[in-house]
């Protein structure tokens, strides 16, 4: 475009109210696009909601699912009295009772030790008072792909009963089981009996633990 149709395009006046009307055009694109850009926002934001909520779940089945063929690891105890004498078993212990595990709470890692925590529900008590439900603590625990057992003794299963020998861990609460000694699996009406029948005759000639 030459010199002089630019000097003549720049003499025209724009009326007044065509300059409104076009300054109010471009406002009603800012806001227009604004609001588009708004719509895309909260739209993404139930996908991302739902992102967040299958992250958490998946979370929680992994950790809810323990795996079918798991490498087990084996540790040996380290006791400081003669565990297999029951006057001694009893004496370490502040608890001796039956229960029967309800459900698995959780595990920690504390020490460098892994354990495994229960909800038990009591139903005797051969020593102490314990009563309704209370956290069981037993060394050992699932890891990743990894079963890790204390003196090969297994891991409590839900349902089951079992006569329990336990010290309370008076940081958390817990009562912990001696490993291999102090859960046996009560199988039958009989067995459990005869369990009753043994701890409490250790416990009346308990020798405490110092």
């Amino acid at each position: 475009m030459n010199n002089n149709i630019q000097s003549e395009i720049n003499k025209i006046e724009i009326p007044e109210g065509l300059s409104r009307r076009t300054e109010l055009g471009v406002q009603k694109a800012k806001t227009e696009m604004s609001s588009k850009t708004k719509k895309r926002k909260l739209l993404a934001a139930p996908a991302i909601a739902a992102a967040i909520a299958l992250s958490v779940a998946g979370s929680v089945l992994f950790l809810e699912n323990t795996p079918g063929n798991p490498e087990v690891q084996n540790i040996p105890a380290s006791y400081a009295f003669d565990v297999t004498d029951q006057k001694q078993l009893v004496g370490w212990a502040d608890n001796v009772f039956i229960g029967k595990v309800q459900e698995t709470k959780g595990t920690s890692n504390e020490d460098g030790i892994l354990e495994t925590q229960y909800e038990v529900e009591v139903a005797e008590n051969i020593k102490g008072q314990l009563n309704g439900r209370i956290t069981v603590n037993q060394q050992g625990g699932y890891e990743g792909n990894k079963l890790v057992l204390v003196e090969n003794d297994q891991l409590l299963k839900e349902g089951e009963s079992y006569l329990f020998v336990s010290r309370q861990n008076k940081k958390h609460g817990w009562h912990t089981i001696v490993p291999a000694y102090g859960d046996i699996l009560i199988e039958n009406e009989k067995q459990k009996e005869e369990l009753i029948s043994i701890y409490k005759a250790a416990y009346d000639d308990e020798v405490p633990f110092e």
